[in-house]
């Protein structure tokens, strides 16, 4: 059964590997990875804009600079990412907010729906019940 099953993944391999390697009609393999330098930076995807600040201290930004502002001229790639990556807080403050974050000594250990102090009239509720199931279960028996 192994064996089966790894010819069949062996088969599955060479059949999603086939069309590199099989030449079409053309002399060129039928697929290739040739979609890549669509992806890579050109001058097509660079783009130039101009920043500037005005008398308030406002910045401003655009693709024209307006008559008599001195502007910056910034260059992107809007093929490139230009996300900054989130930064990661020390382990120490980490473990600083965990301590903080903990339930005072005198507080219960688990949150509660229901007041401990009423938990003995529930014990007795849940008794009441149960003495009702079992007259109901004893007349049932007795009317058969």
């Amino acid at each position: 059964m192994k064996s089966k099953i790894a010819f069949m993944l062996f088969i599955l391999g060479l059949a999603v590997a086939a069309p590199y390697f099989i030449k079409g009609p053309d002399g060129k393999p039928l697929m290739s990875s040739d979609s890549e330098p669509e992806l890579l930076s050109t001058e097509q995807t660079r783009q130039t804009y101009y920043k500037w600040q005005d008398s308030k201290g406002v910045w401003h930004f655009g693709d024209e600079v307006p008559e008599g502002v001195v502007a910056q001229a910034v260059g992107v790639d809007t093929a490139a990412n230009v996300i900054q990556s989130v930064k990661v807080a020390a382990r120490e403050e980490t473990t600083e907010k965990k301590r903080q974050q903990e339930p005072e000594a005198n507080a219960p250990g688990l949150p509660m729906t229901v007041n401990p102090a009423d938990i003995p009239k529930l014990l007795d509720d849940a008794k009441g019940v149960q003495a009702l199931v079992d007259q109901h279960k004893k007349d049932i028996d007795q009317a058969r």
